[in-house]
């Protein structure tokens, strides 16, 4: 019992400080980007969705590397990329009343991340994500950033510099600084669950799936929230559309390139993958009806995302 005490406090402070830091590293590198003159579109889609989904990559490459079989990092990342559809979207709109939309962010960005959120769930029908399905996932997302950097010439609009603006170096110091941090805490988070995972007697995808992710997604959280409350709804949806695609494509093609991913649990993945396409849709669904995501679809995501936890849990108990 002291020992598992011990590993819940280990894993919710490692949790609390790879959020800090990955926040922290997220306003380091916007101060970056606006000292540069970057458009606002990159930083909200290429910039922010990369920056904030840090957390995921660090998880990743360490469960990766630590492991054999990085199921905590598959975990991680469905519960992740179920999260920012659900729960962070549904908790930002909720804050702001409702969050209006553009209607490029509506059709291209919509369907470039239904996309290829599905394709890493194609992949892992046959239980399997192997180095080369990685290599194909790295590919999409660098084909991504680059469609994302031809079409942002349709926005013209660039960040003014600070009043009191930082000297570039010492934002970079900082970033770097910070990075080490989130690669630190995010080792400790790694070993932390899967000791907790062993003591529970459940699968390392189930911790990814239900702790993990809920850690790994506060910094999408956080400035989503931010984005809403400025009436910023373009720049909100850029942040967890390219949160979803970096998850699927960076962070699960870097993990399987490192070490292959090979699914334990099918019950859990397919409840998990099943969820995530249903959540594609009602999300789809949603943003192309309307501009705006209301206050009622608001609260029928987190429901959504409420009945998939139990829906998880529902299936460890009978496994």
């Amino acid at each position: 019992m002291t020992e598992m005490i011990w590993e819940i406090v280990t894993l919710v402070l490692a949790a609390a400080v790879l959020a800090r830091s990955s926040i922290y590293a997220i306003e380091k590198l916007t101060h970056i980007a606006i000292k540069l003159r970057v458009s606002e579109y990159l930083v909200g889609f290429i910039i922010m969705a990369v920056a904030t989904s840090l957390p995921e990559l660090t998880v990743g490459v360490v469960d990766a590397v630590r492991t054999a079989n990085p199921t905590l990092s598959l975990g991680n990342v469905l519960g992740a990329n179920i999260l920012n559809l659900t729960l962070v979207l549904g908790v930002a709109t909720l804050v702001a009343g409702n969050l209006r939309l553009e209607i490029q962010v509506r059709n291209r960005e919509v369907f470039y991340m239904d996309l290829i959120a599905v394709i890493p769930l194609i992949f892992l029908t046959d239980g399997r994500l192997t180095r080369l399905e990685g290599i194909v996932l790295l590919l999409l997302f660098v084909l991504y950033m680059y469609i994302l950097a031809f079409h942002s010439q349709e926005y013209h609009k660039v960040y003014k510099n600070h009043r009191r603006p930082r000297e570039l170096w010492v934002d970079l110091g900082l970033f770097a600084l910070a990075l080490l941090v989130l690669v630190g805490s995010a080792r400790v988070l790694v070993g932390s669950a899967e000791s907790l995972a062993k003591l529970l007697g459940m699968p390392d995808v189930l911790i990814g799936i239900l702790l993990v992710s809920l850690s790994t997604t506060l910094p999408e959280l956080s400035t989503s929230i931010s984005g809403a409350l400025r009436r910023q709804g373009g720049l909100v949806m850029g942040n967890l559309i390219g949160s979803v695609v970096t998850n699927s494509t960076l962070v699960l093609g870097l993990v399987a390139l490192i070490n292959p991913i090979t699914i334990q649990v099918p019950e859990i993945f397919g409840a998990s993958a099943i969820t995530l396409v249903i959540t594609l849709i009602f999300f789809t669904v949603f943003v192309r009806s309307q501009y705006l995501i209301s206050r009622l679809e608001a609260l029928a995501l987190i429901l959504g995302y409420i009945s998939y936890v139990f829906s998880i849990e529902f299936f460890s108990l009978i496994r």
